[in-house]
C-alpha cells in the first residue's frame, strides 16, 4: 500500500534528462517547457536539466512544448494515437476537444495544448476528411498560459498539410461555446478502472527505470558521469512519430515549404571554416542530429535535418561560433530526410600549438594565427612608440 501512495504522489509527466537540452549544455536558454506551463513552481530547472514537481496538473502542455522529447505524460503519445486510430471515421471531420468544450468531440483532452503535431496528423492518416480543434476560448481557463503551444502546434500542422500538398484547412480551429464536450463511449473510452491502475504503476515504474533489486546488490548505484551520458543519443520519439506518420499521408504530394525558423521545431545549419573538427555539437546534440566520419585523413560533419529540433544547443556550444542556425527552413526536409555535409575538409596539425584543424593554408590553426596577429600588433605598436607607460 506504502509503494501505491508513493508513485500516486510522483508527477505525471516523467522527465529523460539526455534529451533535454538544457542537461546536455549550460549555455542552452531552452524554457519552452516553463515558459507555457499554466501551474507556478510546478517546473524547476535543476543539475540534470528540468524537474516536475508535484504541483503538476497534467495538461501536457510542457511534453508537447519540448522539441526533443524529453518529457513524457503518463499516457504518451503512442497509447494516445491508439485512442484515435480506434474513433476515426473515414471521410469525417476528427473533432479534438478539451474539457470545456461543448458539442460532440471525438476525443476530449485535459487541454488542447497537450497535442503534437504526429497526434493532430494520426486521423489523417486513418483516412479523416480534416481535424478540428474544438476552441471554446481560453481567457477564462485556469490553464490559459498553455494556450499559446495549442495554437502553435495547429499553425505547425496547418504546415506540414500544406507542405504534403493538402490545403491548409486540412488542420482547423472551430469556436464552440464553453461546457461539456460529449465523447463517444469506444472500446478505449471507459477502460477498467483496475486494469487502469495497474497500467498506470507499471508504466511509472518502467518510466523510473528502477528494477527489483536483487540478493547482494547494492540498493543504490553510483550517477554516471556526464561525459558518458552525452555519448548517447536517445531517440526523440516526438520526432520518430512524426516521421513514421508522414509517408502514409493518403494523397500526399510533396511541395516545398519554406517557414521561418525562429520558434520552429526544425532547423537549417551550415558551418563556416573556423570549425576545427571538434566534434563538441556532435556530442551534445540532444537528438543525434549531427555525425562525424573520418576517412583517409579528411573530415566530414553530416547533418540529418529531419531530426534536428532547432534546440541550438550546437550553435550555443561551439566555442570557434563555427556553427548558424539559418533563418528558414523548408519543411520538406520532412518527407525527403536527406543527410547533409556541412563540412569536408583534410585534418592538418597546427605547428604552433600542436592541435588539429581544417583545411586553410596556414601552417597554423585560427587561434593561433589571431593569437599571433595581436602579438604582431602589439610589437608594432611598441616600436613606434605606440605604447606609453
Amino acid at each position: 500500500m506504502n509503494a501505491i501512495v508513493k508513485i500516486r504522489a510522483e508527477s505525471p509527466v516523467q522527465v529523460e534528462s539526455s534529451l533535454c537540452a538544457r542537461f546536455r549544455c549550460t549555455k542552452s536558454q531552452c524554457a519552452a517547457c516553463a515558459i507555457v506551463c499554466p501551474v507556478p513552481g510546478t517546473v524547476r530547472f535543476v543539475e540534470q536539466g528540468v524537474e516536475i514537481t508535484e504541483a503538476c496538473v497534467a495538461c501536457g502542455a510542457c511534453a508537447s512544448a519540448c522539441p526533443n522529447g524529453a518529457l513524457r505524460p503518463l499516457e504518451g503519445d503512442r497509447r494516445l494515437a491508439e485512442r484515435i486510430r480506434d474513433r476515426v471515421r473515414p471521410a469525417a471531420a476528427f473533432r479534438i476537444a478539451c474539457t470545456r468544450a461543448k458539442g460532440r468531440a471525438d476525443i476530449v483532452l485535459p487541454c488542447l495544448s497537450r497535442l503534437t503535431e504526429a497526434i493532430v496528423l494520426e486521423p489523417i492518416r486513418g483516412g479523416a476528411a480534416r481535424v478540428e480543434f474544438l476552441d471554446p476560448g481560453c481567457s477564462g481557463c485556469g490553464l490559459k498560459k498553455a494556450a499559446p503551444q495549442w495554437k502553435k502546434v495547429l499553425m505547425f500542422s496547418r504546415n506540414i498539410c500544406e507542405s504534403a500538398g493538402f490545403g491548409v484547412d486540412r488542420v482547423a480551429r472551430v469556436s464552440v461555446p464553453s461546457g461539456k464536450p460529449e465523447e463517444p463511449r469506444g472500446r478505449s473510452a471507459s477502460p477498467n478502472p483496475r486494469r487502469a491502475m495497474f497500467h498506470a504503476i507499471a508504466e511509472r515504474w518502467k518510466a523510473s527505470g528502477a528494477s527489483v533489486p536483487q540478493e547482494g546488490e547494492p540498493k543504490q548505484t553510483p550517477a554516471e558521469l556526464f561525459r558518458d551520458v552525452v555519448q548517447r543519443h536517445h531517440e526523440n520519439p516526438k520526432r520518430s512519430d512524426l516521421l513514421e506518420i508522414l509517408p502514409s499521408l493518403p494523397g500526399a504530394k510533396l511541395r516545398s515549404k519554406v517557414i521561418s525558423a525562429a520558434g520552429t521545431p526544425l532547423a537549417d545549419l551550415e558551418v563556416d571554416r573556423h570549425c576545427v573538427g571538434c566534434n563538441v555539437c556532435e556530442t551534445l546534440c540532444p537528438v543525434g542530429a549531427l555525425r562525424h566520419r573520418e576517412e583517409k585523413g579528411t573530415y566530414a560533419l553530416e547533418f540529418d535535418s529531419a531530426l534536428c529540433t532547432g534546440c541550438r544547443v550546437c550553435e550555443a556550444a561551439c566555442f570557434y561560433q563555427a556553427i548558424h542556425v539559418r533563418e528558414t527552413v523548408d519543411l520538406s526536409v520532412l518527407f525527403e530526410r536527406p543527410r547533409v555535409t556541412l563540412i569536408s575538409a583534410p585534418r592538418r596539425t597546427c605547428q604552433a600549438c600542436g592541435g588539429t584543424y581544417l583545411d586553410g593554408s596556414s601552417e597554423f590553426c585560427s587561434l593561433c594565427q589571431v593569437s599571433g596577429s595581436r602579438r604582431d600588433a602589439v610589437a608594432r605598436r611598441f616600436f613606434s612608440g605606440g605604447i606609453t607607460k
